[in-house]
């Protein structure tokens, strides 16, 4: 069982309401298969952040188990199942552009280990694309689409197809991300202000720098 890929419009454009131009995608990650979709940064491989459905994931990534990936998300209040949410976070986000920011919160519950030991980064995603995605599947892993080690693409076919395509069980959407840096990743410690004992720590130091993450930590909005 397959879905074929569907061609989408262009950002910003308008799709038939009658139309669910993701339908094929979005059937055949609930299914239990992985999808390769756009992101402002890289493309991403989703799918749903269960057991079954992460050992394909790290199998055609060729991934370490001991290297967590993390989640895709609409808004925080689609994590809420997996994280605790803290005060102050979403105020915290606005001082960047959205996706801009991978942030490693303390779980609710436990978890399979590949999102993580100490906590589930996630990520608000801005793509339109991606964001009418989660919209419809709930959270996806979101770590790039590609093989570990290597360097990621472009365009979501071509990683789709690098890690095996339909073959391997992956899906993809027609579009291409921009590239670049990708998202800067933070853990978020219980307090936030000029005069917190704890600061955000810099684990992956990405799209803003570590001077701009802490500019808008000691000025909280």
């Amino acid at each position: 069982m397959y879905s074929r890929n569907s061609k989408l419009a262009p950002p910003g454009s308008q799709a038939s309401p009658e139309v669910n131009i993701l339908q094929n995608q979005v059937d055949w990650i609930l299914s239990g298969g992985l999808c390769v979709y756009p992101t402002t940064t890289q493309p991403a491989l989703g799918c749903l952040p269960l057991p079954e459905y992460l050992n394909l994931l790290y199998s055609v990534k060729k991934r370490s188990p001991n290297k967590p990936v993390s989640i895709g998300v609409v808004n925080l209040e689609q994590a809420s199942d997996y994280v605790e949410i803290p005060t102050g976070l979403e105020s915290f986000l606005s001082h960047f552009e959205r996706g801009a920011i991978t942030v490693l919160l303390p779980g609710k519950k436990e978890l399979d280990t590949r999102l993580g030991t100490k906590g589930v980064a996630v990520r608000v995603l801005d793509h339109p694309i991606a964001r009418d995605l989660v919209k419809q599947t709930g959270p996806l892993s979101a770590t790039s689409a590609n093989i570990s080690g290597t360097d990621p693409l472009k365009s979501c076919y071509e990683a789709a197809l690098e890690l095996g395509g339909r073959d391997a069980g992956i899906d993809w959407i027609d579009a291409i991300s921009q590239g670049g840096l990708p998202s800067t990743l933070i853990s978020w410690p219980l307090q936030i202000g000029l005069n917190a004992s704890r600061a955000p720590k810099i684990l992956r130091e990405g799209k803003i720098p570590i001077k701009e993450v802490m500019t808008a930590w000691k000025n909280p909005i």
